[in-house]
């Protein structure tokens, strides 16, 4: 059976790619679409081409899913197809934008990285991917007894289950997930400190700090999507019924909403 869930969100990063590709070269530098990165906003040449590199990745990517979709049961595998590739594309997108830089003759801006002032956040920041994933792995800790040996990880459009996975390989994959999005958040404050530059807002209208938060804040929204999944898992496996669609998409749409929000109100400031 078709999933069409998993085909709707490869359409959806197709046009993406399509967008980064076609879109972001003619609009330039700009706080919603494109590879962003401080290299990117340095310079108008390098935001192009970068962006062109990494849309072309990303159709590719994209092309080679589509007739996947038609495997059944694909969402795990899904998962890592999609999430592997990005890990490659996105190192190889920073050196060839920082390689450009150098290649244009704007040493003296690649060399300021070491003048330029760490871009930190306070501790409430940063921990709070840390303190959401220890609150997740808390209650799937404290659920796990009541879960079945067999339980429904993913449904229909109609609210059926039509994949199922171990208990145990369940809890585990579904906790390095939602720890990868800790680690992603480290990475970047890492980042922010001992490497400026490549979180510099350039000539954008942002304080220095504001793509960190809103990095950060993105990890903060996928645990909280996280834990609606599980609670959603959680509850059809418990009482054997789906949860209502409608408060799982009322819930999902309010946390993503967040970083959108809080984008724009740093944009308009």
């Amino acid at each position: 059976m078709i999933d069409y869930l998993i085909l709707l969100l490869t359409a959806i990063y197709f046009v993406a790619a399509l967008l980064q590709y076609f879109v972001a070269p003619k609009i330039g530098p700009n706080p919603y679409l494109g590879f962003k990165i401080g290299y990117t906003f340095a310079d108008r040449v390098v935001w192009n081409k970068t962006n062109r590199l990494m849309g072309k990745f990303m159709m590719i990517h994209a092309l080679i899913m589509f007739p996947l979709c038609l495997i059944p049961n694909f969402l795990g595998y899904f998962l890592l197809i999609y999430v592997i590739p990005l890990l490659v594309f996105i190192p190889i997108g920073i050196k060839y934008a920082s390689t450009l830089l150098e290649m244009k003759g704007a040493r003296a801006e690649r060399a300021s990285e070491k003048k330029l002032e760490p871009i930190t956040v306070s501790i409430v920041w940063w921990s709070t991917p840390l303190v959401l994933f220890a609150i997740l792995l808390i209650l799937e800790l404290a659920t796990y007894s009541q879960l079945p040996e067999v339980v429904a990880v993913h449904f229909d459009a109609a609210g059926k289950p039509n994949g199922w996975s171990n208990r145990g390989d369940f809890i585990l994959s579904f906790s390095l997930l939602s720890l990868m999005f800790v680690a992603i958040s480290f990475i970047f404050v890492y980042l922010g400190k001992h490497h400026p530059l490549f979180l510099h807002p350039g000539k954008m209208r942002f304080s220095r700090d504001t793509y960190l938060k809103l990095i950060i804040l993105s990890m903060d929204t996928a645990l909280a999507l996280m834990f609606i999944v599980y609670l959603s898992i959680y509850y059809f496996a418990v009482h054997n019924a789906a949860f209502p669609v409608s408060w799982i998409l009322t819930s999902a749409v309010f946390v993503v909403i967040i970083p959108i929000l809080y984008l724009v109100y740093k944009w308009r400031r």
